[in-house]
């Protein structure tokens, strides 16, 4: 996934430099698609190793934890889930044509 992920950001990079002379003085004050594809690839590979590497300690921890306490099992099991759960509104919070659906009120 980290390959996969670097590989995609580099791609994003390499067209933003591409197409960086085709935008206008109007466009300079606002991010690129370019950009924001790649900082929401690597917002979802951060998200990712954290839950990974939290879920794996918490795992070692447990698992060698003489006594398994109630709490420390659900938080393992929250852990599990954690990235499945928050990586899709770490995307629609990303994505501001999915925010025009909703008005603020």
């Amino acid at each position: 996934m980290g390959w996969a992920s670097g590989y995609m950001v580099f791609l994003l990079h390499k067209h933003h430099q591409h197409v960086l002379y085709l935008q206008t003085s109007k466009l300079l004050y606002r991010t690129p698609p370019e950009l924001k594809a790649a900082q929401s690839v690597l917002l979802q590979m951060l998200c990712f190793l954290f839950f990974y590497w939290t879920d794996c300690f918490m795992a070692l921890y447990v698992t060698f934890s003489l006594e398994k306490h109630f709490i420390e099992v659900s938080a393992l099991e929250f852990v599990d889930l954690g990235y499945a759960i928050l990586s899709p509104f770490v995307l629609i919070h990303r994505n501001g044509h999915l925010t025009k659906c909703w008005p603020a009120q």
